[in-house]
């Protein structure tokens, strides 16, 4: 446990020091966690399905960390607001391995990011998303590490209205990465929740590449290039 501590601090050092995008741990007030406690007890388990009405002044993306983080809850993000439920399909693990399976986040801003990017001219052609989460338990909660870069001919339409879907936790394993859960069979989510680009926190600090660009080229751009 110890060694473990030492590694979660050694490594935040490190990435405190990057010029990833960042998110520090949550820190709500007791009227945050009472709104937020009851939207998911009078709205994400009473929806069946459907979407929930979420009318607060907090960031939509701390209401999903928070349920994330103490509710057992995952999310996903899409462009496409009429999913009743979710087919394993062919598709590779951010490490590269392949796998049939639905995917969720236990990451609210990673989630956000593929419900408001507009990826209706990414699916027919060679264009790409390049993105990283990175999360590394803290004393307060987590820490959460970011870097999003879009193709840099994409000029128009680049957001778009999207929704998130809320799954229970205990449906999936892990995937790839930490915060990359995967679900073999099929699933239906429990609610959704429409969002808009503007809840995005990183909108404007979005990074363009080539697709000449290496990956190693866009990871050293992540680390040591200010967004």
């Amino acid at each position: 446990m110890r060694t473990k501590k030492i590694q979660n601090f050694i490594t935040r050092f490190i990435l405190d020091r990057s010029q990833l995008l960042k998110i520090e741990e949550l820190d709500l007030s007791s009227q945050a966690k009472n709104v937020f406690d009851d939207i998911y007890y009078n709205g994400v388990l009473q929806a069946e399905g459907q979407f929930i009405d979420y009318r607060s002044s907090y960031p939509v993306y701390q209401f999903l960390n928070y349920m994330i983080e103490n509710k057992d809850l995952l999310v996903h993000g899409s462009n496409n607001s009429l999913i009743e439920r979710f087919e394993p399909k062919e598709s590779t693990l951010f490490n590269g391995r392949p796998v049939k399976a639905v995917f969720a986040s236990s990451d609210g801003v990673w989630s956000l990011f593929f419900a408001v990017k507009n990826r209706r001219l990414y699916s027919d052609s060679n264009k790409s998303l390049r993105n990283l989460c990175y999360t590394v338990p803290a004393k307060k909660g987590i820490r959460r590490y970011y870097y999003f870069s879009i193709n840099n001919e994409d000029m128009l339409d680049i957001w778009t209205k999207g929704t998130i879907y809320f799954f229970f936790k205990n449906s999936f394993i892990h995937g790839g990465i930490r915060d990359e859960w995967v679900c073999k069979e099929t699933v239906r989510p429990i609610a959704k929740l429409s969002v808009k680009p503007a809840d995005f926190p990183f909108l404007e600090k979005t990074s363009k590449h080539a697709e000449t660009d290496s990956m190693i080229k866009t990871l050293l751009k992540a680390f040591f290039i200010k967004k």
